[in-house]
């Protein structure tokens, strides 16, 4: 099954918010450190947030926050929240000539999904973290004039 280029855009819009929680995010930071267009976060932050997986709050103060902390929230509920919510084999299933297709079909969807939904922000977000640290640190030691040993 391919994914398209939103439910990418959102699951990694969504674990920019992890590494943030519970901190909320303006949308310009968002896109700056996803490197995803302002106007595609516009569109997919609007759409995490029909499917109430995000919160938005405007004004000076405000930003995108997680609804739920990271260990609460799966990748699968953002890829159900972008994806068709059915298998692509559903015009099988009337057919009794086309039941094992269908069945086949049908257990490869479930298969797909199924690392998504064990899967949360919370796995996604450690790596993400240590990847922004050890850039602030080697950014700090360009500043200082230090190399990295």
């Amino acid at each position: 099954m391919w994914l398209n280029q939103q439910t990418l855009d959102a699951i990694r819009l969504m674990a920019e918010l992890a590494a943030r929680w519970p901190h909320a995010a303006k949308a310009a930071d968002l896109a700056t450190a996803t490197q995803i267009t302002p106007m595609n976060v516009q569109k997919t932050v609007h759409a995490l947030g029909r499917a109430h997986l995000i919160e938005t709050e405007r004004g000076r103060h405000g930003g995108v926050r997680l609804v739920r902390p990271v260990d609460a929230i799966t990748i699968g509920e953002i890829v159900r929240a972008f994806e068709p919510k059915d298998c692509p084999a559903n015009f099988l299933v009337g057919s009794d000539r086309d039941a094992a297709i269908s069945d086949l079909l049908f257990r490869a969807h479930r298969g797909f999904f199924q690392p998504l939904e064990s899967a949360t922000l919370a796995d996604l977000e450690k790596p993400l973290r240590r990847q922004k640290i050890a850039r602030a640190t080697a950014e700090a030691a360009a500043r200082s004039g230090d190399l990295p040993a």
